[in-house]
């Protein structure tokens, strides 16, 4: 079963793949926008996601805090630092990010930073309704 992320609800289904989402977005997408894009993406995949990830830089962003309130699932800003250090392991790059953030790879990075070892990516990145995802598997703690 898998509980609808925005308010809690229980949705009968199959077994759901535990993910974790890196994301990447505009400032002119909304937090509902956001949630509510999230929520299609992962039932439209059969996902359940653990963590939600986002560059630091969106730390005081209206849509980001409004995505933290109405979302059940944890929320972790990656520090640009961070985020840095993992772009030689992104396999997506774009030149319009990197001209706006100094990083080619937002969301992927983001999805790399909270994986163990033996964790992968799904989904290295993919935009949907024009928000940037990546999904990965967690992995085990070694």
């Amino acid at each position: 079963m898998q509980k609808d992320i925005s308010n809690n609800q229980i949705v009968a289904c199959t077994f759901l793949q535990p993910v974790v989402i890196g994301m990447g977005f505009s400032k002119k997408t909304s937090g509902l926008e956001l949630i509510q894009t999230l929520e299609m993406l992962l039932q439209k995949y059969q996902y359940y996601a653990t963590d939600i990830a986002f560059p630091a830089f969106k730390q005081q962003d209206q849509n980001a805090i409004d995505l933290k309130k109405l979302s059940i699932i944890p929320v972790h800003f990656i520090p640009h630092e961070i985020m840095l250090r993992l772009q030689p392991q992104c396999n997506s790059y774009s030149e319009t990010t990197y001209h706006h953030t100094g990083l080619g790879a937002v969301a992927e990075a983001c999805a790399l930073a909270l994986i163990h070892k033996n964790g992968r990516l799904l989904i290295p990145k993919m935009i949907y309704n024009k928000i940037s995802f990546s999904i990965a598997i967690k992995g085990d703690p070694l």
